[in-house]
């Protein structure tokens, strides 16, 4: 599974600056969790993209707390998670 460049450095600014979670983030981006995660490794070691904030004096630095909005996602997802988690217990 792909993500596009431009979903890349957005996914990885949430990641770094909301400090969301990957399972919302892959959530949000229509991606799996483990693609979520290495776009994320990626793009914070890709030199060029590290470089190109740095000469725009863009710095990101994790907010305080996440949005409440983003809060809830969160935890949906992870009840939702929690759900198919138990229904494919329940049926082996």
């Amino acid at each position: 599974m792909t993500v596009a460049f431009t979903d890349q450095v957005l996914l990885t600014v949430l990641h770094q600056r909301l400090g969301l979670a990957i399972e919302p983030l892959a959530v949000l981006f229509g991606t799996s969790r483990t693609t979520a995660y290495r776009t994320t490794r990626t793009t914070r070691t890709t030199r060029s993209i590290g470089e190109l904030l740095d000469q725009h004096g863009i710095h990101i630095t994790p907010a305080p707390s996440p949005p409440g909005p983003l809060r809830v996602l969160h935890e949906r997802v992870l009840a939702e998670d929690s759900k198919a988690t138990n229904k494919i217990k329940a049926e082996c």
